[in-house]
């Protein structure tokens, strides 16, 4: 349940920029019940907890809720105990063709099981804090034995199945120096954080790797093979195009982009990459299905498949087409908004009639931003917010239809104007 100030802070993050937050998203989900019941059902609670892998395509526009459902998954793969690495993927920071960067940006990401509330507090992500945390769970457990240093010891050692014996090196080490040596430990960290190591390090603790574009899928399959083995129920990647465009420029910096897509979902079924899921979104799939090379060809073979209740080894999962039809999704939207909008303002209440009439007017001229360049989903939600002050404002009168698509038009033109800027901002 949400309290006042996480309630105040989920409406002022929606009618600020149209954004999701963090935290809360279960609170305000419309039409994507069947995908994921069928990716908890089908993935996250049976096939990939016991071992094995998948790759999905999320399709979304821009401002279409690729974020959202990114981050609904990332609530639902906690719940069952999955560690889980949400990346923007972006031109300048982390294109796709650049596989070490992808790393690091996992590895800088990385997250252990939260509950909601964690997240409206600061908190740590990475691979830092994820060590520190496996660390204190697994004192708690040796802390009951008497021998303490031996069951470290031992199970250092039982750390196994790690395909990059350098990656197994680092995270047998960095786990026994943390309360050790506090220096040693950050050296270890630096190197699986992706970053350059003193040569001494490198020979005191086996680690000869190094990060670059040869190595780094290796280590990407290294780190899903260690997560399995500290008992966690698998990894869970979140790729998030965030931008309007794909996070490569170039048609060469393409093809290695999709080439490494398409060993990416050719490695999902393989005994490598145990117990990960990859959800990869994306705001035009013509952007990867519709030239006519062979790289795109190979990857269009691959992702021919649409997820469905009668079909769940289906790879692609198109935003666009919910159950819901765009009006009553978005009259539903501005509903659960609305509850989250009185918790954020317990002392106001809508009247009943007038919240109706107020929400239908803005679902219906939103929706008719539809051919506009941001997702009319996106408009709805910052013009409803605007809806909904004006509504606390005057106490019993609705917002008239003229006043409705002013704010509906001032929205799209900003919101226009911002995705005509290249921005690192994620997506409703």
């Amino acid at each position: 349940m949400l309290n006042t100030v996480q309630a105040k802070a989920i409406i002022n993050k929606l009618g600020g920029t149209g954004t999701p937050p963090e935290y809360g998203i279960k609170h305000f989900t419309v039409g994507l019940d069947t995908y994921i019941r069928v990716l908890e059902d089908e993935y996250l609670d049976s096939f990939i907890r016991e071992g094995g892998s998948s790759f999905k395509m999320v399709v979304g526009s821009y401002g279409g809720g690729k974020t959202h459902f990114l981050y609904r998954i990332r609530e639902i793969a906690w719940k069952h105990g999955y560690a889980v690495s949400y990346v923007t993927l972006s031109p300048r920071e982390c294109p796709f063709d650049k596989l070490e960067l992808v790393y690091k940006s996992i590895m800088a990401n990385l997250m252990h099981p939260m509950e909601e509330e964690d997240l409206t507090k600061p908190y740590e992500k990475g691979i830092d804090g994820f060590i520190r945390n496996w660390y204190v769970q697994k004192m708690d457990e040796f802390g009951k034995q008497k021998k303490i240093d031996e069951a470290i010891n031992t199970y250092v050692k039982s750390i196994s199945g790690i395909e990059s014996s350098s990656f197994t090196n680092a995270v047998r080490h960095a786990f026994s120096t943390l309360n050790e040596n506090i220096d040693e430990y950050e050296r270890i960290l630096q190197w699986l954080k992706g970053e350059e190591i003193d040569h001494d390090t490198r020979y005191r603790y086996g680690i000869t790797e190094r990060l670059d574009k040869t190595t780094a899928f290796r280590l990407i399959r290294s780190l899903a093979q260690w997560i399995r083995a500290i008992d966690y129920s698998g990894l869970i990647l979140l790729f998030d195009e965030a931008e309007r465009g794909m996070s490569i420029a170039s048609s060469k910096e393409k093809r290695i982009a999709l080439d490494n897509l398409r060993q990416i979902v050719d490695e999902c079924g393989n005994a490598r990459l145990p117990s990960l899921a990859i959800f990869y979104a994306i705001p035009d799939e013509r952007q990867l299905l519709d030239e006519r090379l062979e790289v795109y060809e190979a990857l269009r073979q691959r992702l021919s498949g649409v997820l469905t209740r009668i079909n769940p080894s289906g790879v692609r999962i198109h935003l666009d087409k919910l159950e819901l039809e765009p009006i009553p999704f978005l009259v539903e939207l501005g509903n659960k908004l609305a509850d989250i909008y009185e918790k954020a303002y317990p002392t106001y209440s809508f009247v009943s009639d007038i919240l109706n009439d107020t929400i239908q007017t803005f679902a219906e001229i939103a929706y008719g931003e539809r051919y506009a360049d941001v997702g009319y989903r996106r408009i709805f939600v910052k013009g409803i917010i605007q809806g909904f002050h004006l509504l606390r404002e005057r106490v019993s009168s609705p917002v008239e239809k003229k006043e409705a698509e002013k704010i509906v038009r001032d929205e799209v033109r900003g919101l226009e104007e911002e995705a005509r800027r290249p921005s690192e901002e994620e997506e409703y």
